[in-house]
């Protein structure tokens, strides 16, 4: 399957799984109200730390000692390392689940060690089939998930199980998806040798850290909040979130399809100009959808907030610094990637070091000074510096070309579409509906401009599309 059409296939996977998140987030914060959804999402954020203890960079390491087909059994090896790993932690919040259950405003230990299990089993399963090449299958597995999930959290929640059956939801749903991804895995016969454990470790020492910067940036925001404000306020930062992260799914989806394509080219010989053509489409198209989403969030974000109740427009501004934070580590992301599949997990460590340090410092201290707006600037600010270290190791290793003429133009195609947007809104209005209909007519000018103006979009969407259909292509 070529790269192009696996990203796209993961791409549709993460949308139909946030379109399925989008509809249950609705209900619950509309069921459940601020206060509890904030709550939940509290406890899930605290789930996503403690996963990385819990994992404790084995996911990764798994995923790139299988990717390289070295014949090594690393799933058994794995697995015998998470056998120790969880009960470890485990037993730590146990201990911890006073101070615990008090920060978080509920007794939600036992919940906590339980949904930390479900997503182990999850996460393992897709390390090791994106390591198997079969990123196509664990893209699937998204979708699966988040909409058993939606519907079991909706079921639940409005049959009058409150933030039990959110929780319940969410457990179903990853143990259902990891007994389907299960089926497709191919186990090795062999048993593991020493050598497994320790290739194992000599990754994962470095790559653990890498999962602390990703969650650094996806919650320490709302982990730093809970310490300043209500969990009412933190409800409405997390929906301004979201949003934001449904404009970079498709960026992810890029990071995530090369990252076992570039692992394998890099250990044959002469790699570099592969790899280099590799690192330079993923940076051409990892703006491809965050960058009318930004421009159309000015236009119509505050409108679209209503969807989840009234009080969510006051994260219109929030929304905004969030989704250019998000454009800034799609850039990142994919030069992180690149650096982690050639085996360089070093020089990623000392990115992800830095990122999580500024990034930690600025969230404290910009929340207390300026609430919410500053927790929102330190996570774009600790960005931008990792942006900047991401990019200087990379030319370390390989040929960065950086693609700033097709990154410009979908900057213009993004204008365009912004000002037919907003000529849109002064004539019909700021209703939901009409917001709405708007976004979707503003997202068919932006991709009809696009193509009418780079003619290597237009070659890259005829390269990808379905046997015997294409578009005209000029020379």
């Amino acid at each position: 399957m070529k790269h192009g059409r696996t990203s796209v296939v993961n791409f549709l996977s993460q949308l139909a799984m946030s379109f399925s998140g989008f509809i249950a987030t609705i209900v619950l914060t509309r069921t459940l109200g601020q206060e509890q959804y904030g709550t939940y999402v509290l406890v899930l954020s605290v789930l996503s730390w403690v996963a990385i203890l819990g994992k404790f960079g084995l996911h990764s390491a798994v995923q790139k000692r299988v990717s390289e087909s070295d014949g090594g059994n690393y799933i058994i090896s794995g697995l015998a390392i998470q056998a120790v790993l969880y009960p470890a932690i485990a037993i730590v919040l146990w201990i911890s689940r006073p101070y615990l259950n008090e920060y978080l405003g509920a007794e939600a230990t036992l919940v906590l060690l339980v949904l930390l299990a479900a997503r182990i089993g999850i996460d393992f399963t897709r390390a090791v089939l994106n390591g198997q090449h079969l990123v196509h299958i664990s893209s699937i597995l998204s979708p699966v998930e988040w909409t058993l999930r939606s519907i079991v959290q909706i079921v639940f929640v409005v049959s009058g199980f409150g933030i039990a059956g959110a929780f319940f939801g969410y457990v179903v749903g990853a143990v259902f998806a990891a007994v389907i991804g299960l089926y497709f895995v191919s186990v090795p016969r062999t048993l593991p040798s020493r050598r497994e454990f320790v290739r194992l470790k000599s990754y994962a020492q470095f790559s653990w850290f890498s999962s602390i910067k990703r969650r650094t940036f996806l919650s320490m925001d709302t982990i730093v909040l809970a310490f300043f404000v209500s969990n009412g306020v933190i409800a409405v930062y997390e929906i301004a979130w979201n949003l934001a992260s449904l404009f970079a799914i498709f960026s992810a989806s890029i990071s995530t399809t090369l990252f076992p394509a570039m692992s394998s080219i890099s250990s044959r010989d002469h790699s570099n100009e592969q790899i280099t053509k590799l690192l330079r489409e993923s940076l051409t198209y990892a703006g491809l959808f965050i960058v009318p989403g930004l421009v159309g969030s000015a236009i119509v974000g505050d409108v679209i907030l209503t969807i989840y109740g009234p009080g969510f427009t006051a994260g219109y501004h929030i929304l905004l610094i969030l989704i250019f934070a998000r454009l800034l580590y799609g850039y990142m992301d994919q030069l992180l990637t690149t650096v982690d599949a050639i085996d360089k997990p070093n020089l990623t460590f000392r990115v992800n070091t830095t990122f999580v340090v500024v990034n930690l410092g600025l969230n404290v201290i910009l929340t207390w000074q300026f609430g919410w707006y500053g927790t929102a600037a330190a996570t774009t600010a600790s960005v931008a510096v990792g942006l900047l270290l991401s990019y200087y190791y990379a030319t370390q290793v390989v040929n960065v070309i950086l693609p700033l003429h097709e990154i410009g133009k979908q900057w213009a195609a993004a204008g365009i579409m912004g000002i037919t947007v907003f000529g849109g809104r002064v004539i019909i209005g700021s209703s939901l509906l009409s917001a709405i209909a708007l976004a979707i007519f503003g997202a068919g000018v932006y991709f009809s401009v696009l193509l009418a103006i780079s003619p290597k979009f237009r070659m890259t969407v005829d390269d990808n599309l379905p046997n015997g259909v294409s578009i005209p292509i000029s020379k």
